[in-house]
This record gives C-alpha cells, structure tokens and sequence, in this order.
C-alpha cells in the first residue's frame, strides 16, 4: 500500500514523484520500460525558462538556441537571432534520468519494466495491476494515483475520462552532417503540411532532424532528407514515429486520480513540445496532490481544483495556438511566402522581439493578428 503510485515515467510523471516523495509521502513510479527515457521520440527542446523554474538539471544539456533560421518552401529566408538564449537541446534519456535519481534519493521506488496493465478505483484505495517484465502479474494499492502515460490513454478511457482526441503526427530522427551551426525550421504545406521541419545542431557533426504534420509523416520526412541531401551528406542514424496530442482535453480528475503531461492533453498546440508544460502542471497537481493528503480527503470535488488551476495556467495558450494552427493549415506555399515578404517588408521582426518566448505564444500571435498585415492573409484563410 503506498500513499501515490505515478504511472509513467516521462518529466511529468517523475517530476510529481520527486517532489511528492519531498513532503514525505510513499510514492511508486512504475515504467514500462526498462530503461527510464530510453526510446524517446522527441528532439529534446526545452526553453530556458523552464530550467530556471523547475532547477532542471544542466549536466544533461548538448547545445543552445539563440539563433533560428526559417525558410520557406519557395526558398525564403527570415533569421532571427534572440537576446540571448531561447532554448537548450538537451539528451533526453540523460535529462529523464537525472530526474528520476533525484525522485529516488527522496524515497521514490522506481519500478522499471512494470506494465500497469488495469485499475480500479475502490472506496478507500485504488488498486492497479502490473505485469512485471517476467510477465507475473502483481497487485499494487495507493490512496491516489497520479496518471503521466503519454499517449497511452487506456487508463483515461477505463475511468471516463478525458483524453486527446486529436493528434499531429512527428517524426524524429538523428542524423549526421557536417557544417550546421544554426536550428533551421522548414514551412510549407508541400513541405510539412498543417505543421513544419526542423534541423537543430547538438555536437559536432550531428544533428536531430523531423517535423510535425497532420498528413502521411513518413512520405514528408523522405521529402524533408531529400532536401537537406541536395546540399549535404545526409545520414540517418535513428528515426522514430509518434502521435502528437493535439487539444483541450478535459476531464483531467475523478475520486483519487489526477492525469498530468500529454494524456491531459498538456501540450503546445503550436509547437507540440510537452516538457515545460508537463513539467508546470505536475506542480500544480502536486499541489492539490498534498492538499488531498492533508485533508485526507481524494474525492473529485477536492481534486477538481487542479484543473481549474492548470487550466488559468495554459487553456489559453492551448486555444490561441489551436486556432492559429486550423487557420495556418488551410494556406497554401504562396500565401506563405506572401507571409515572408510582408515580415522582410514591414520590418516585423524587431516590433515583436519583446514578445518572443520559448514557451509561451498567445501574446505574440494576437499581436501579429491584430496590429499587422499578417493577420489579413490569416482572416481570409479563417473566412
């Protein structure tokens, strides 16, 4: 019998272990796989206000943004160099790790290769049922339970609850090649259609490489090395293909669980990046998580409160960056590249470089709409 047992062993996941396991409580982590971050499908972005926020750990980090390069299908080119520093690329599997050692050194037991494989919520526990990897079935029992399983949204559906509905699809791989120095993002619908390409330095000589696209990932990804090939020597090393949640998701709460990370839908609709808000909501829903605990009280109506607070948090960056992608979809290569020449025209770049963020977009996507000609090629695709 523990007092939580967190499902998933991603940043969120391991994040609300950690500091749960911080105010003394019996925490469980189990993970399916055997080794905590291995296999993931993710270019390993994650903004520098999230390392300031959350004291994330640096030792993990490879390369920094502050440079990006973005070019169009018909080949224009708009740079831009930040301030200072946007972004780091970190090594995921070392970046999970390190995270998951500091749940372990305040008590959380980690169980790796634990397939929770049922639940059922009951009147004073709720029961979970794991395959270990011998395949043996065992029963596990904690006062709440705190679901962080990504894209695995089994559990959501068993208990009614919410859960993402739509999905982008990405694609990510690590590749060798030899002079890059700057993150460039590639846009177009003939490129990446509904979404966009990147290539982004992490050590000399290598590169991650993918996109993000609502059509047929594997014919675009093929497209995009094609591309890169013409003037480079181009190799692939690893590709690896997943859906993307893509949505306001609710409801993220019933009597003793919470969901956190990509199964409550916590996800940039602009970028699809999940770290930095995985990692913000675990937070919150440690909060509620203790509060539970103090009141020993984990029915739904105490623990409603954590998606009315993530939600003031991030509803309306998840709307706005919604919206803009729907309109942002419908445009063609030419209303894009029309969307370059007015941002080299008008001179854009510089009004906007105070709204620029890694990690938060509504500001600067309201603004372009609003009070540039930007936003006339956008109304017109929403008309």
């Amino acid at each position: 019998m523990y007092d939580v047992i967190v499902i998933g062993g991603g940043p969120s996941g391991l994040n609300c272990a950690y500091r749960i396991s911080q105010k003394g409580l019996n925490v469980l982590l189990l993970d399916n796989r055997l080794q905590i971050g291995k296999g993931k499908i993710c270019t390993g972005i994650v903004g520098i206000e999230a390392f300031k926020r959350f004291d994330l750990p640096s030792e993990c980090i490879l390369s920094a943004i502050q440079k990006i390069k973005v070019i169009s299908a018909r080949g224009s080119v708009i740079e831009y160099k930040h301030p200072s520093i946007l972004a780091y690329v970190v090594d995921r599997p070392n970046f999970d790790s390190i995270i998951a050692h500091r749940a372990m050194s305040q008590g959380t037991l980690i169980r790796k290769g634990a397939e929770a494989s049922d639940i059922n919520v009951e009147k004073t526990k709720v029961k979970i049922v794991v395959k270990d990897k011998n395949g043996f079935l065992n029963n596990y029992f904690a006062k709440l339970v705190v679901l962080a399983t990504g894209i695995n949204l089994k559990f959501n559906k068993i208990l009614g609850l919410g859960y993402p509905k739509e999905f982008l699809y990405g694609v990510n791989a690590q590749a060798r090649l030899n002079g890059v120095e700057t993150t460039t993002v590639f846009i177009g619908s003939s490129l990446a259609p509904g979404g966009f390409a990147w290539t982004a330095p992490f050590k000399e000589g290598w590169i991650q490489i993918g996109l993000m696209t609502n059509d047929r990932p594997k014919f675009y990804f093929k497209k995009l090395c094609g591309v890169i090939s013409r003037k480079n020597c181009l190799k692939i090393e690893s590709t690896g293909y997943r859906p993307i949640a893509h949505g306001l998701v609710s409801k993220t709460y019933s009597d003793r669980v919470i969901v956190v990370g990509e199964a409550a839908g916590q996800v940039k609709t602009t970028t699809g990046g999940g770290i930095y808000y995985g990692l913000l909501c675990s937070e919150i829903a440690v909060h509620i998580i203790l509060k539970a605990f103090k009141k020993n009280c984990f029915n739904e109506t105490l623990l409603s409160e954590y998606e009315k607070l993530w939600k003031k948090e991030i509803e309306n960056e998840i709307k706005v960056g919604y919206h803009l992608r729907q309109i942002y979809s419908k445009l063609s290569d030419w209303q894009i590249e029309g969307v370059f020449n007015l941002v080299k025209r008008n001179d854009i770049l510089p009004k906007v470089m105070n709204k620029i963020k890694f990690d938060w977009h509504s500001d600067l996507i309201l603004y372009l709409f609003q009070n540039t000609p930007i936003g006339k090629i956008f109304k017109y695709r929403a008309d």
